[in-house]
């Protein structure tokens, strides 16, 4: 071949060549678009799809840990599992990993977050933007992320390497989850915000000191630890100290920062023994007095006169449909039973807070009727250990087998005597004594242990005595001073 036809030869090779290259890269551009214009579907389509896809898709599901991140293993080599603060590469040959770097570089900002998809499985995509149709996350999962990508007007986030999640079905938070409180050093806390960039001041007003405060997250920059206090707003370990919720030591009463719950049974029937509200109202209804309530005999005897006109069983006993047949709800018989005072406290309560929850929930009762064996809302009346029963209630102190519930029940009128009893509530000297300490009378004539209120200082109380709940000071017709008791340490 003379040099002419060599000339002519290699030309038209390198002309068919870059033809090739050109209609190569239309089609892979196509292919990018269409995947990425996929991100966002409408639900059903959605739905439909990861129905129709449901053999062949794997979708993943972190694994439930004690950690604040849910964490996953997979078998797949190229899923990266995501542990510790953020997804790592796996290897890949060098010339591999220069290539696809340097077509997305500049697109990469380095973060470290955490991802929470939806309620619908998030799909995945590479870094060129191809869907991947065999791999998804599970709804409302959390996943650590190391990387933000711009491609084509949207943002994606890395959760293993190169699989993408689209940023429209996902939340980005900083840090890790945590809980716990922190409290603000004397002289004030500044309000910081967190961005890619880090740490910055917010420009809101700082935090008052000695304020207490609870976090849900924390995270790490320059040195210092930072807790988030509300979304997106963070103070700073110097200007904070994290500080162990308060909590009586072991022993006593535990405080609990979650509603309690009833203990007995809510919608027990009424019989021969038992007080407290629903017998209050059996007894008005057939016209008896409420000196002392009581269900006896007599009630029992109208009851079943009753029983007898409505065409129900005669038992003599209360139930639901007796209870109904009264002109009495069915919310009222379940409701009644079930109430337990709401939680005034929290995490963040100091010993004091929980003292006043104590006293205020009191205070709601003033002016109610003395109620033997009651202890229900403020809606009702109550006895002296009824009293103190939903008082602890509402600062975070449930004294079961001490209920509401168990309260009413035959035996059990006289709780003044089992909280006297309980080694969960120190005595404490008389002349020692503070607001919110539990202060016992005994009977003058039989020395039985019979009242209980809750000092308001050191003179006064609290109280549920015949015949209304009321202040009332610890020298008069109360009986002889027992002693005296502490529920918060």
């Amino acid at each position: 071949m003379n040099k002419k036809s060599k000339m002519f030869f290699v030309c038209s090779f390198a002309l068919a060549m870059l033809a090739v290259t050109t209609q190569q890269n239309v089609k892979a551009d196509t292919t990018t678009d269409a995947s990425v214009e996929n991100v966002q579907q409408p639900v059903a389509q959605a739905t439909q799809e990861a129905t129709t896809q449901a053999n062949s898709q794997e979708v993943l599901a972190p694994e439930k840990t004690t950690q604040a991140v849910d964490q996953t293993q997979t078998t797949d080599q190229n899923q990266t599992p995501v542990v510790n603060d953020a997804v790592t590469e796996d290897a890949q040959p060098a010339a591999e990993t220069k290539t696809q770097a340097d077509s997305t570089a500049s697109n990469i900002t380095q973060i470290k977050g955490v991802v929470t998809t939806g309620d619908q499985i998030t799909y995945l995509y590479t870094q060129d933007g191809q869907k991947l149709t065999n791999r998804a996350l599970g709804p409302n999962t959390p996943w650590y992320t190391d990387q933000r990508m711009a491609y084509n007007g949207g943002t994606y986030y890395r959760v293993a390497t190169n699989e993408f999640a689209d940023g429209q079905n996902v939340t980005l938070s900083y840090g890790s989850a945590a809980n716990g409180i922190v409290r603000v050093q004397p002289y004030g806390a500044v309000n910081y915000t967190r961005n890619d960039s880090g740490f910055a001041r917010s420009g809101q007003p700082n935090f008052d000191g000695n304020s207490v405060w609870k976090y849900n997250r924390t995270d790490n920059a320059n040195g210092k630890t930072f807790y988030q206090i509300a979304s997106n707003v963070w103070v700073n370990s110097d200007d904070a100290t994290t500080a162990p919720a308060y909590q009586n030591p072991n022993g006593w009463l535990q405080i609990h920062d979650e509603q309690i719950k009833p203990v007995g049974n809510v919608g027990y029937p009424l019989y021969n023994g038992v007080e407290g509200i629903k017998t209050w109202l059996v007894r008005k209804y057939f016209g008896y007095s409420n000196a002392h309530t009581i269900y006896d005999g007599n009630v029992a005897n109208s009851v079943r006169s009753l029983q007898s006109r409505k065409g129900l069983p005669v038992t003599g006993i209360v139930d639901l449909n007796t209870w109904k047949a009264m002109g009495f709800t069915e919310t009222s018989w379940y409701g009644i039973d079930s109430y337990v005072a709401p939680l005034r406290t929290n995490i963040t309560s100091t010993r004091s807070d929980h003292i006043e929850a104590m006293i205020n929930e009191a205070y709601r009762y003033l002016g109610q009727p003395w109620i033997s064996g009651a202890s229900s809302s403020p809606d009702y009346g109550v006895d002296c250990s009824g009293l103190v029963t939903q008082a602890l209630y509402a600062s975070g102190i449930d004294s079961a087998p001490i209920s509401s519930i168990q309260h009413a029940q035959p035996g059990n009128e006289w709780n003044c005597q089992m909280y006297w009893n309980d080694d969960r509530i120190p005595h404490v000297n008389f002349n020692e004594r503070q607001r919110g300490d539990l202060i016992f009378f005994t009977d003058p004539s039989s020395g039985m242990l019979w009242h209980v209120g809750i000092l308001l200082d050191a003179s006064t109380m609290v109280e549920s005595w015949p015949y209304a709940v009321q202040i009332h000071s610890i020298y008069s017709g109360r009986g002889n001073i027992a002693g005296v008791k502490r529920v918060f340490a």
